[in-house]
């Protein structure tokens, strides 16, 4: 903690404070997270979305304004981790006339894209990455899964769904982040920053020094590498659905919505780092899942500047992944997600409705505030690791 952040007012820090969800609310390690934020005499504001519950320093579903400072903490491990979607001009009724279509698209799906650890076989050759850190530890790493990984879906949270819009078109949602690089990349500043700006807790750099202009040239690396991995896991799909690619390119190019959760933004000196949070700047078009059983929403954003220009990036979490496996019945997961082609087994069950927030309560708390729902897309199919 840096020297003038222990003799701070605790009123005086409150006032930084934006929630969307009393604070009381949160678990208390959450809580302690974002205290931990308020008292950083270089913290300008911070935000807290509806979805809030515990990350890594600072808690999933909060949005920190830095003055001078870049964390790449605050970003967090998976960088550029979001959403693409596409509603497609195919009736989902006249598309699935029966349910083992869906199940043949759905394994078809798991045979195409790569998913949990798994990588590609053969990866694209095209990418190249020179670290502007110049380490030839983190090189290694990233030139080991750059290729392979491209195109992968990865484990936790993510997935591929297939549904069905308002107007009753089949939708493709793709959420998935910069997999293995992006890991890298942030497990290598996050170390540094415990030699470098002494001045500074570890986890954060000047912005204007070489370590923070070098984290943040790797780090906007990795965001551009994690929407191509979005955007070739929904070609590819497309592709399973009829389209060739001249409609696949049109239809990526003008009508895929793209949204990451996981970033710093450069604002003159100051630098908005949002952790699991949708960008939602005025008519901005974003993607808020809920659990595996309620779909998504598609969002358009208010451009709300007390709360940072911020929504949730889903519905947020209410146990771990461990007490979840422990505690969640079996038989309820299955009885839940009836009429979802889905794998419905110990191996999601830690994905399972129960082990996350009501989502239509954590839309409710920001609807209209930061953001309009302006559809909801409903699955019928779910891809998981």
């Amino acid at each position: 903690m840096s020297k003038n952040t222990e003799n701070l007012n605790p009123v005086k820090k409150l006032e930084k404070l934006f929630s969307l969800i009393p604070i009381h609310e949160l678990e208390q390690t959450a809580q302690q997270q974002i205290y931990e934020a308020l008292a950083l005499d270089f913290l300008i504001k911070l935000a807290v979305m509806p979805d809030c519950h515990t990350g890594y320093t600072l808690p999933i579903g909060g949005v920190a304004l830095l003055d001078n400072v870049i964390s790449p903490e605050y970003v967090g491990y998976d960088i550029g981790c979001g959403m693409c979607y596409i509603a497609t001009k195919i009736k989902a009724k006249e598309f699935f006339k029966q349910e083992s279509e869906k199940i043949k698209l759905f394994e078809h799906i798991y045979k195409t894209i790569p998913v949990g650890f798994n990588s590609r076989k053969n990866g694209y050759v095209y990418y190249d990455f020179q670290s502007a850190s110049r380490d030839k530890e983190l090189q290694k790493k990233v030139d080991n899964k750059l290729n392979v990984q491209l195109g992968t879906l990865g484990g936790g949270n993510h997935f591929i769904e297939i549904g069905e819009n308002n107007k009753g078109y089949l939708t493709i949602t793709v959420h998935s982040g910069s997999r293995n690089i992006g890991h890298s990349i942030a497990s290598y500043y996050m170390k540094l920053s415990k030699k470098i700006d002494i001045d500074l807790p570890k986890g954060f750099f000047h912005l204007n020094s070489e370590s923070g202009q070098q984290y943040l040239k790797d780090m906007n690396f990795a965001l551009e590498y994690a929407i191509d991995n979005r955007k070739l896991m929904i070609s590819e799909i497309l592709l399973l659905l009829g389209y060739n690619e001249h409609e696949i390119s049109i239809l990526v190019h003008d009508h895929m919505i793209n949204e990451n959760h996981n970033h710093a933004e450069v604002k003159g000196t100051h630098v908005l780092h949002r952790k699991g949070a949708t960008p939602a700047e005025k008519g901005q078009i974003g993607i808020i899942p809920g659990n595996m059983k309620t779909g998504v929403y598609v969002t358009e954003g208010l451009g709300n500047e007390k709360y940072l220009n911020s929504a949730s990036h889903g519905a947020g979490r209410t146990m771990s992944r461990k007490k979840a496996k422990s505690t969640i019945d079996m038989k309820l997961f299955k009885n839940q997600m009836k009429g979802i082609v889905a794998k419905v087994d110990q191996s999601t069950i830690d994905e399972a409705p129960d082990a996350y927030k009501n989502v239509y309560e954590v839309i409710k708390k920001q609807n209209g505030i930061v953001i309009n729902i302006i559809d909801h897309a409903k699955p019928l199919i779910k891809i998981k690791r």
